[in-house]
C-alpha cells in the first residue's frame, strides 16, 4: 500500500503539493508508541502546519486525539504543538483552517461520546478553545465513508466521503475546496463526475480556470 500510494502521488503536477493526514487504517484507532513510530518512519511528521497564499493550515493525527491511552504523552505534545503554533500564525493569516481524519462531532460540540465515530468531549473542547479563539474559518475530515456537514458557529465542520468504499449516499469520490480572502466553497464530486478545471474567481470577480 505504501508503494503504491507513493507511485500514485509521484504522477502528481510537480506544482501540486501533497499533504498527508493520519488515519486510523495508518496508526489504529488506539494508536500505540510502535504505529506511530513506523508511520513517521514512512510519511514523516504527523501532525504539522503550513501557510499558503495567506492562510494557515494545520493537520493534525486524530487517532492521538481519539484515543491516546497507550500513549499519553503524545497527547500532551499535540496540545502544546496546536497552541503555540495557532497563537504564532492566526494572527495574520486570512483564514485558519484544520485537517484531520476523525470528526470532532457530528452536529454539534455538546454531541455525546460514541465509541471511534468521533472525538470525545474532553479532548474535543480543549480543541475546539483553540480553534474559536483563533477564529477558525473550518475543519475538513473524514473517516465516516460518507459526507456530513455541520458548524459550530461561523466555523465550517466538514466531512468528506471516501475514495474508496463509501457508507453513504454519495458516492466514492473528492472534495473540491476553494479558499476566498472573504469565504470558503466547497463541493463534492463523485469519481465519474470530476471537473476537467477548477474555476476559482478572483477578488475583482474575474474568473480564471486551473487543470
Amino acid at each position: 500500500q505504501h508503494s503504491e500510494l507513493m507511485r500514485i502521488s509521484a504522477q502528481l503536477d510537480h506544482n501540486i503539493p501533497l499533504y498527508l493526514t493520519t488515519g486510523n487504517c495508518d496508526v489504529g484507532n488506539t494508536p500505540s508508541a510502535e504505529s506511530l513510530r513506523i508511520y513517521r518512519e514512512k510519511f514523516g511528521n504527523d501532525n504539522y502546519s503550513f501557510d499558503f497564499h495567506g492562510s494557515h493550515f494545520i493537520v493534525l493525527n486524530s487517532s492521538i486525539c481519539l484515543d491516546p491511552s497507550e500513549v499519553p504523552e503524545e497527547w500532551d505534545s499535540l496540545v502544546d504543538f496546536v497552541r503555540s503554533d495557532l497563537d504564532a500564525h492566526s494572527p495574520t493569516s486570512k483564514h485558519t483552517i484544520m485537517f484531520m481524519h476523525h470528526p470532532l462531532f457530528a452536529d454539534s460540540a455538546d454531541d455525546p461520546n460514541r465509541d471511534i465515530r468521533y472525538i470525545p468531549r474532553e479532548r474535543r473542547s480543549v480543541l475546539l478553545s483553540q480553534l474559536r479563539k483563533h477564529e477558525a474559518s473550518g475543519v475538513f475530515t473524514g473517516h465516516w465513508h460518507e459526507n456530513h456537514y455541520s458548524s459550530d458557529g461561523d466555523m465550517l465542520m466538514i466531512i468528506s466521503g471516501p475514495v474508496g468504499y463509501p457508507l453513504g449516499d454519495d458516492p466514492s469520490g473528492l472534495r473540491i475546496v476553494k479558499v476566498y480572502d472573504d469565504r470558503i466553497e466547497h463541493e463534492y464530486f463523485g469519481m465519474d463526475d470530476l471537473p476537467n478545471t477548477v474555476e476559482l474567481k478572483s477578488a475583482i470577480g474575474r474568473a480564471s480556470s486551473t487543470h
